[in-house]
């Protein structure tokens, strides 16, 4: 087997330049080097990304006099080119989001007692892992809820909003119907309302217990793990909270809301609006033609929605029309991703492989990068590249690539090209738990989007109209978005196990006001009966610039 690091030949790729010259310099933010800083000429697609030292270089012609620099945490900021010398490039620290101070949760390790289910216990003793533990120091006064202290330790996913109903799951429990975690509070047992009534100044450790036999104590209600909270009121005695509810579902979690579907939401543009007047093929693209020699002809959008009108008349130049992407951002992956995911959506998926390298050459510390390639060669039939690339992400073989953000998706991903190509690929290499037969996930859904630091939330309701949120805004989940920043990956997948039958919906809210030239798209996949011959895909690409309210994006029965 292919176990080292895929050549990936793209990276050859030659790119003309005019009257072009290249430009350096260093980005850093409080006398840091910034690595992943995006640098752009101002009104263009030509960017790069500063590499582990803060350094990047940039081809630019005599008509760019102004770089655009981003980086997740840090305020945007424009800069004059100069020629003449490197550039040190300063950022500051965005101010809203130093309000928000996150506190990393730390694993603390005791050196004689622990708490455990059956109270203090010499931790050398125990059979099993006592978890992770946040004490009253890591505790602050900005924290205004438990669950807020609780999204600050590893392994934990807060869903919901606040005030509104939140839960929580251990992310080994990665489906949002799985059991959850229950609550033990100085002894007594709860379910998860009962994190709503706790002040976090009352606590003085939190501690997780994730295996089975820490957990066997608590029976059922134990099944998705437990939460050990200790507080302030003297060695063992009880909190004030809240009646013990009867339901271990969420409370304030009833779907009460009536959304338009994303199919009727009013988001064409003016141009779009032209083109559905015409009455022939000739007609409507005369007015194509004429506009891409305008400034609309140097956008995204006007060559996704073109090509989208034009199915109709002629598959194969819809198809050509988007080429126009890859022609004018070539050296763009933001761009190049959205061309990727309407040729997915289209099913043309041995043309996206040269894209996805593409990327992948502009972008070789992405981690998200190698697994839309591996992804991308196993739906084109290339299956020993795809088995070679979830290999490497799976056991984080990639040098220099953190993919841990990923490992867990991939794993899902590789144990699926397992179920349906095994034959085809070196399996043999591979240890035990990835070949055992019967992998299967009702539903599985991932969304995936062009740029990672954006602002949306995600709402799955089941046929009894319960809900189920997940935020990714910089407020809510802003270590989450850091992490995506650092390790390069815009990707999210939800697992519905045993899922309700009947109706489902999925909703989606966007909160961003960007910029028309290149906007952020939504890749969204549903697969239902995932890893089963049974098994189906459906792909859709979302335009979330175009998205002003709450809308439904999606609507499917689960027999």
């Amino acid at each position: 087997m292919k176990h080292f690091l895929l050549f990936i030949s793209l990276c050859a790729i030659g790119i003309s330049y005019g009257q072009e010259q290249t430009i350096t310099g260093v980005v850093t933010a409080e006398n840091n080097k910034i690595q992943g800083a995006t640098v752009s000429v101002k009104n263009s697609f030509n960017e790069t990304v500063t590499d582990k030292d803060g350094k990047f270089s940039l081809k630019v012609s005599d008509d760019d006099n102004v770089l655009e620099v981003f980086y997740f945490g840090l305020e945007y900021k424009e800069v004059s080119i100069n020629r003449g010398q490197i550039m040190n490039i300063s950022l500051q620290r965005d101010a809203e989001l130093l309000e928000e101070v996150l506190l990393v949760g730390k694993v603390k390790e005791k050196e004689e007692l622990v708490e455990t289910a059956y109270g203090k216990q010499n931790k050398k003793a125990l059979g099993y892992s006592v978890g992770q533990e946040l004490t009253e120091d890591d505790i602050l006064p900005s924290d205004v809820n438990t669950f807020e202290l609780l999204r600050k330790m590893p392994g934990v996913e807060v869903y919901g909003t606040a005030g509104l109903g939140q839960s929580v799951l251990f992310t080994k429990n990665k489906s949002i119907t799985s059991a959850p975690p229950g609550v033990s509070v100085d002894g007594a047992v709860f379910d998860q309302s009962v994190l709503a009534s706790i002040d976090p100044s009352a606590i003085t450790s939190i501690k997780l217990l994730k295996s089975l036999n820490s957990t066997l104590r608590y029976g059922q209600l134990g099944a998705g793990g437990m939460i050990l909270i200790t507080t302030k009121v003297g060695g063992g005695g009880k909190i004030s909270v809240k009646e013990k509810v009867k339901s271990l579902q969420v409370k304030g979690n009833e779907y009460v809301e009536n959304l338009q579907l994303i199919e009727n939401y009013n988001s064409k543009s003016n141009f779009l609006v032209e083109l559905e007047k015409s009455t022939t093929f000739e007609e409507a693209n005369n007015l194509f033609l004429s506009k891409k020699k305008t400034s609309a002809g140097n956008s995204v959008p006007f060559y996704m929605e073109s090509s989208d009108y034009f199915k109709r008349w002629d598959k194969e130049y819809s198809l050509e029309i988007l080429t126009n992407i890859a022609k004018m951002a070539k050296n763009n992956p933001k761009a190049l991703k959205a061309y990727a995911y309407k040729l997915e959506e289209r099913g043309e998926f041995k043309k996206v492989v040269s894209i996805y390298n593409r990327i992948l050459a502009l972008r070789p510390d992405s981690a998200q990068a190698y697994r839309d390639l591996a992804l991308a060669c196993e739906a084109a039939g290339d299956y020993e590249t795809a088995f070679t690339l979830f290999y490497q992400i799976v056991y984080n073989k990639i040098p220099n690539v953190d993919c841990t953000g990923i490992q867990e998706l991939a794993y899902n991903e590789f144990r699926h090209l397992l179920a349906f190509h095994k034959l085809k690929v070196p399996y043999k290499t591979l240890p035990n738990e990835m070949l055992t037969v019967g992998y299967k996930q009702d539903i599985r859904i991932v969304v995936e989007w062009t740029d990672a630091p954006v602002d949306f939330d995600m709402q799955y309701v089941s046929p009894d109209n319960k809900f189920f949120a997940w935020s990714h805004t910089k407020f809510s989940n802003q270590k989450q978005l850091e992490d995506e920043v650092k390790s390069g990956y815009a990707v999210k997948e939800q697992i519905i196990d045993d899922a309700k039958t009947g109706k489902w919906l999925v909703n989606l809210q966007y909160f961003e006001m960007e910029q028309s030239k290149n906007p952020t798209y939504m890749k969204y996949t549903i697969f239902q009966d995932y890893g089963l011959p049974s098994e189906t895909k459906t792909i859709k690409v979302i335009p979330l610039f175009t998205i002003n309210d709450k809308v439904t994006i999606d609507t499917f029965i689960n027999d």
